[in-house]
């Protein structure tokens, strides 16, 4: 073996000290690098050789050599991209955001991608993002500054648009952290969000989480984003439920295996990492809001956590002052706009739900609505307004009412009257409405009509058969416009309601069975329509959200002998339960009168 010599180990530690860092593929697979460009490690595996990311700190171990290579090359083979090296930072971060290749997250603020390519469109078609030919979405411009201003209403991208602020996302960058969840694990769900459930929660700002550069793996995202996104992606695996195909899940070692518990967990565990009591954000009241989401949309016996975390999300609200009109006037004017939606999102989401659970209610409309036309998109911010003027025409009164705590005195049918006539007058704006908000509010409206009918039932003010609300059959007319707005609607928009939804067609159902019930041995046309509107909710509510609804067999308890009078009981593959006994009880607590009682208060009724 030849001897070596001083001028042999100069050169070589001079060749070492000069491979300063490994190129990106090299890190992730744990390979040795030669620091060329293209490495020889690269060329061996025929993958692209890129040095973008900038060094990170020591931390756990990524992914085996063989499960990062196989993944590298799919983003090899899903980017087109030329032969020459190094490769576009464009096309190599553009496909390796969407993986999850690593839980490391870099303390660097910036993400090194000039040209972000955001989705081409949310909410129904209502481009934000600007599209070219065959949808595909065009380059943006180096300047961040101006993402702002360069989206035109339409989607039209206009490239002299020359805002003079830059995006606000940069702001999130401030804290690094190192989560077990990588960013990259966030878009999907983000952008599944923005499809379904904006035109619902309509108080964040697409411009802002459609953003690629936000889930990077060089973003250092702070822990009040990093939680705020883990309780989004909870929520909206939940609500969607088999809705919409998720994306494929990974459980993380030690984690539950059920990836919306897992984002769960995760934003708990985050939340305990900074003080978000002492000085809440709108990122504070909203992560608390999907909190509240999530287990709202779980079983039962998660109603009372669900009910904490709104209660929450309403008390970080109120210290913000969001209630309050002449603070929301000393903020940023936008600012004060996504203050105002979150104020009357909570206020609309505690009515529903206080009503459901019978529980009381906060809120009051306090502050001047969202401006329309100010808006990224007036059409959907409209269907919004307008179902914040239905449940306003929901009062204390009305919660009293229907809680059983104010005098019975209250419930007049003058009340009553007025009550079921400022809901119908909510039908007079629904025209240009979001087929999801036109669900909503129509399918709500009728619930609540409902509602009063049965307050009516409750308090002796049945009219018997004639004109008015408060007829015994009233509620299969509410019955059939129900079946009308649902039986050709889109599934998905129906099932983006989560079990919200669920509940009012159960509680319409529940009642229609209520009133045949009390109608037995009645021929007419009326109950017999009846039986077919109520078999109709029976079959929606067996396929809601791509399974069987949980409230479907408490409403075929009542249904059961119903259906076997004039109905087939070959509408769904289910083995009904014995008859239900002289009273039976609703899934939100309502008491149905006895057959025998029902009859009295409607013969007594039509006396007065």
């Amino acid at each position: 073996m030849p001897q070596e010599t001083g001028e042999t180990r100069h050169s070589a530690t001079k060749q070492a000290s000069s491979i300063r860092r490994a190129c990106d593929c090299c890190r992730k697979r744990k390979v040795r690098c030669n620091g060329e460009s293209p490495c020889g490690p690269c060329r061996k595996a025929a993958i692209r050789c890129c040095y973008l990311q900038p060094p990170k700190k020591k931390g756990p171990k990524g992914l085996r050599s063989a499960q990062v290579l196989r993944a590298l090359r799919e983003i090899d083979e899903a980017t087109p991209h030329s032969n020459d090296f190094p490769c576009s930072p464009n096309s190599f971060l553009d496909g390796y955001s969407q993986l999850s290749l690593s839980s490391e997250s870099s303390p660097g603020g910036g993400s090194g991608v000039e040209h972000p390519l955001p989705p081409t469109s949310i909410a129904q078609g209502y481009a934000f993002y600007p599209t070219g030919a065959h949808g595909h979405p065009q380059p943006l411009p180096t300047d961040p500054a101006l993402l702002a201003a360069a989206y035109a209403f339409d989607g039209t991208w206009h490239s002299a648009a020359m805002p003079a602020t830059e995006p606000r996302w940069s702001s999130l960058e401030s804290r690094p952290m190192l989560p077990d969840v990588a960013n990259a694990r966030f878009y999907p769900y983000v952008h599944i969000f923005f499809n379904n459930l904006f035109p619902i929660m309509p108080v964040i700002d697409p411009k802002i989480y459609l953003d690629h550069r936000l889930y990077s793996p060089a973003t250092a995202m702070t822990p009040e984003t990093h939680s705020f996104l883990c309780a989004l992606s909870a929520a909206t695996i939940v609500q969607l439920s088999s809705s919409v195909p998720l994306p494929s899940f990974d459980p993380l070692p030690g984690r539950p295996s059920s990836e919306g518990d897992m984002f769960v967990e995760e934003c708990l565990r985050t939340r305990q990492r900074y003080d978000y009591i002492s000085k809440p954000t709108s990122l504070t009241v909203i992560t608390s809001f999907f909190l509240f989401a999530y287990y709202g949309n779980k079983e039962g016996e998660r109603s009372e956590k669900a009910w904490h975390y709104l209660q929450e999300s309403i008390s970080f609200a109120e210290i913000m002052d969001l209630d309050d009109d002449r603070a929301l006037a000393r903020d940023d004017p936008i600012e004060a706009q996504w203050k105002r939606r979150l104020f009357w999102l909570l206020f609309i989401t505690e009515r529903a739900y206080a009503i459901q659970r019978r529980k009381h209610t906060r809120l009051q409309p306090s502050i001047e609505l969202p401006l329309l036309f100010d808006s990224e998109d007036p059409r959907l911010l409209n269907g919004f307004v307008t179902l914040v003027h239905l449940y306003s025409a929901i009062d204390q009164k009305f919660i009293g009412i229907w809680r059983g705590t104010r005098q019975r005195a209250l419930c007049s049918a003058s009340w009553l009257a007025e009550t079921q006539s400022s809901l119908d007058t909510v039908a007079l704006a629904m025209e240009n409405i979001i087929e999801t908000q036109h669900l909503d509010i129509s399918v709500s409206r009728e619930w609540l009509h409902v509602l009063v009918w049965q307050m009516g039932v409750s308090n002796g003010l049945i009219w018997g058969r004639g004109q008015g609300g408060m007829r015994l059959e009233y509620p299969v007319e509410l019955a059939r416009r129900v079946v009308r707005i649902t039986e050709d609607a889109n599934p998905l928009a129906l099932d983006s309601h989560g079990i919200g939804m669920e509940q009012k067609l159960s509680d319409i159902g529940g009642c229609v069975a209520d009133v045949l019930r009390c109608a037995a041995g009645d021929t007419s046309d009326t109950f017999a329509h009846g039986r077919q509107y109520l078999s109709s909710i029976v079959k929606r509510l067996s396929v809601m959200r791509g399974r069987e609804s949980r409230y479907l067999e408490p409403l075929m308890l009542k249904v059961d002998t119903l259906l076997d009078q004039g109905v087939p009981r070959g509408i769904m593959d289910l083995s009904l339960p014995p008859p239900p006994p002289t009273t039976t009880s609703d899934v939100d607590g309502y008491s149905a009168p006895s057959t025998a009682s029902c009859r009295s208060t409607a013969i007594q009724g039509s006396k007065k």
